[in-house]
């Protein structure tokens, strides 16, 4: 998908990291119009992408939206009679809660949130060029 994204299709690499713990890689790309798109493959033969990917295949895992004050939202949303699932609020860079896919027609929906403004979460974030993420 690199390939495709950055040569064919213009995206420029914002930033990366491998998340060894939870068992996957990730790396952001950005649309000259706009739009983000992040890849993730997974890192050994472990962890929650690759149950996602013997059981589905490669495609689409999530789709994330941003939101201010996440534990609110997920609170209004329980009140609205969804039910957010493994809400994540311990790191103040990226806070997460999820929509099951039951709900929301076949597709996982992230709900995420960070203190940082963006271009200091890419700062954050930029843990590996893309070289080095690819390797």
């Amino acid at each position: 998908m690199v390939p495709l994204l950055r040569d064919v299709l213009g995206a420029r690499y914002l930033m990366g990291a491998t998340e060894a713990a939870q068992g996957f890689r990730w790396a952001q790309f950005q649309f000259p119009a706009g739009g983000v798109i992040e890849l993730i493959e997974p890192v050994g033969s472990q962890g929650f992408l690759q149950d996602f990917l013997e059981q589905r295949g490669e495609g689409l895992h999530h789709v994330t939206l941003r939101v201010r004050d996440i534990a609110a939202r997920a609170a209004e949303l329980e009140k609205l009679g969804w039910h957010p699932f493994r809400p994540n609020y311990v790191n103040p860079v990226w806070k997460e809660v999820f929509l099951h896919p039951r709900e929301t027609h076949g597709v996982l929906v992230q709900l995420a949130e960070s203190e940082l403004p963006y271009p200091k979460e890419i700062e954050y974030y930029q843990q590996l060029d893309l070289e080095g993420l690819m390797t």
